[in-house]
């Protein structure tokens, strides 16, 4: 059996967080060893799984090998054992400081093949192993009960408010492709933490007038895990026009309900996205990312293809039956990337360390 220490944000509620989590499970099922470093944060942190704290309780032992799951900037560089690096980016490039961090390691691992090759661009000469991410099939799958269930043609996006996501793209799209007396109604569930971003000013900025076709917008409300399955379960279709993806979590368990999703084609969920189980929107050209994120300065990421996202949102609203047979595909290809098998990769690579 091996032993590891996993350095992450467990009990803080962000993607790394909670993708650590779910990883860190998978590995414990697998009987391996797992101990818990966790990082510095200034949010207090709260484990709500008993087994997970039972993890974080054992003892640390630096001749162990380490995984830090983190963006770079936070990873533990001090530890004396074999010291391995899992992280990802949204971008065409890497900062430079990421780059010098991650060539002081023993190896890096990334969860899509586009990031790897990203990440060798941008000169890290060190190791760089695929080691792709998951879902949690007990919590995404095809038979869930809708947490509601409107009469229209449901779209459903989740994602975390800001300019990668491109919130301004799909709302227009949306406006562009139907009317008011279209049949259609689409759900935003979002969530925003910076205090100096106004996301309903910067919804009336795009001036979309008060006739357009339906709108719900979720904001800023926690959904528990099971909960959020049930939201995919109660769309028809899934849709998200993102600038950039690590690896795209949210497409992927939208396809494990069964959902038809229409998302770029670019970026780390090309993994497991494509024409054979969704709706790729072509990518026009990369364009300078523009974002608070100070990670993106100097890099790139996709502009999607604004006239070619409309004419998706509006084929599966014209056709649902070829819609749904693409979900079905959607969901049979999404068994291949559970958390299982991930942490069953993780633990090869492992054995082999």
């Amino acid at each position: 059996m091996s032993s590891v220490i996993m350095q992450a944000r467990w009990g803080v509620p962000n993607g790394y967080g909670s993708s650590a989590e779910q990883m860190a499970l998978a590995l414990d099922a697998l009987g391996i060893d797992l101990r818990h470093r966790a990082t510095p944060w200034p949010q207090l942190a709260h484990i709500r799984d008993a087994r997970l704290r039972e993890l974080a309780a054992r003892p640390l032992d630096d001749d162990l090998p380490q995984i830090s799951y983190e963006p770079v900037d936070l990873f533990d560089t001090t530890h004396s054992g074999y010291r391995i690096g899992y992280t990802m980016l949204e971008v065409d490039g890497l900062p430079a400081d990421w780059v010098a961090i991650c060539n002081t390691l023993d190896e890096i691992w990334t969860p899509s093949a586009w990031g790897a090759q990203v990440f060798a661009d941008a000169g890290i000469r060190r190791p760089i192993h695929v080691l792709p991410l998951g879902y949690n099939p007990q919590r995404f799958h095809t038979t869930l009960p809708p947490a509601g269930r409107s009469p229209r043609y449901t779209f459903l996006s989740v994602f975390e408010w800001g300019e990668r996501k491109a919130p301004e793209l799909l709302l227009r799209a949306y406006h562009a492709a139907f009317t008011r007396a279209d049949d259609v109604l689409l759900i935003v569930r979002t969530n925003n933490s910076d205090g100096d971003v106004d996301v309903a000013r910067q919804i009336a900025e795009l001036g979309l007038g008060d006739n357009g076709p339906l709108v719900a917008m979720l904001y800023n409300q926690q959904l528990a895990p099971d909960q959020l399955g049930q939201l995919y379960a109660s769309a028809d279709c899934f849709v998200l026009p993102t600038r950039g993806e690590g690896f795209g979590l949210p497409i992927l368990e939208a396809m494990a309900c069964g959902l038809p999703v229409i998302a770029t084609d670019w970026s780390g969920q090309t993994a497991f996205f494509d024409a054979s189980v969704g709706y790729p929107i072509r990518v026009r050209h990369l364009v300078h990312a523009v974002a608070k994120c100070p990670y993106y300065l100097g890099h790139r990421w996709a502009e999607p293809d604004f006239d070619h996202l409309v004419a998706l949102m509006q084929q599966v609203y014209r056709d649902p039956a070829a819609a749904r047979v693409r979900g079905a595909a959607a969901a049979a290809a999404a068994a291949q990337w559970t958390w299982q098998r991930a942490a069953a990769r993780i633990a090869a690579r492992l054995e082999l360390i």
